[in-house]
């Protein structure tokens, strides 16, 4: 499959899009295999497991997410055997990775596969870096999270299986202009974007909105640090909020983080079931 456009627009303005990349009858598997996936992995196990993650679920938006990945990983995943579609768009996302990174992908690299509906009248999701978050503090409202420290994905990747409202969703604000990228995303499109060069945020959506959303967690991922204090390296720069960190291994940290840490935080996960 051919991706020199798609990297070359990457490159020069921190995304690319490429279009019709799925077929509706592809989308309607992935949109089936998708909520196969949820009604196999989301119980109380795989949460504790960390291999699927809380659901996000209001009136307006349910977003559900769980780790997958081609091959065997020593983190917690889910499998996701006898689902062809959601196999060939890990495979696709892999192979544009791969691509714009200029190394393989390990077969056992997980990805984030993330399923979100979004109905008439959804509130908007606010900007923010994609990324495991390790840790994190609670705003005032209860709602919202100030991210302290987490391994954040290179890059994102976002498919439009349905969407009402001719083209208006993933809008992307690039850290250092400050301009703000609203691309057109029909059914079957496919977006990948620069995670650290930029934030990205969804305005209310008056019709319904249908997505997956992919990032891998363990090919050229950045550490994260909102504190000095909790610098792992000497190589940190700057983005909002914090700071992120190239040499740092995000394997080793977040196989500290699953040892030492997670432990701990399993109860806090438990109201989600």
């Amino acid at each position: 499959m051919p991706y020199t456009t798609a990297t070359s627009s990457l490159s020069s303005q921190g995304y690319c899009l490429l279009q019709q990349h799925f077929s509706p009858s592809q989308l309607s598997a992935l949109k089936r295999e998708a909520e196969q996936l949820i009604e196999r992995h989301y119980n109380r196990e795989n949460l504790a497991a960390h291999s699927v993650y809380p659901s996000d679920s209001t009136e307006t938006r349910v977003s559900h997410a769980m780790m997958i990945s081609s091959g065997p990983s020593p983190f917690p995943k889910v499998a996701h055997d006898n689902c062809p579609t959601v196999d060939k768009l890990l495979r696709d996302h892999n192979e544009l990775l791969q691509e714009i990174s200029g190394s393989a992908v390990d077969p056992g690299a997980r990805c984030m596969l993330n399923y979100q509906n979004y109905f008439s009248g959804s509130k908007p999701v606010g900007e923010h870096f994609d990324g495991e978050y390790m840790r994190a503090q609670k705003a005032e409202d209860g709602i919202e999270f100030k991210l302290l420290e987490g391994i954040l994905p290179r890059y994102v990747g976002v498919l439009v299986i349905a969407n009402q409202n001719r083209g208006k969703g993933t809008e992307l604000v690039d850290n250092a202009s400050k301009a703000v990228h609203r691309p057109r995303m029909d059914p079957g499109d496919l977006l990948l974007f620069d995670n650290l060069r930029l934030r990205h945020r969804v305005p209310t959506m008056e019709q319904p909105r249908t997505t997956i959303g992919l990032r891998n967690f363990d090919h050229q991922a950045v550490h994260f640090a909102a504190s000095e204090t909790d610098f792992l390296a000497d190589d940190y720069r700057e983005i909002p909020e914090g700071w992120v960190s190239n040499s740092v291994d995000c394997r080793a940290r977040f196989a500290a983080f699953m040892r030492d840490e997670w432990p701990q935080m399993q109860a806090d996960y438990q109201h989600y079931f």
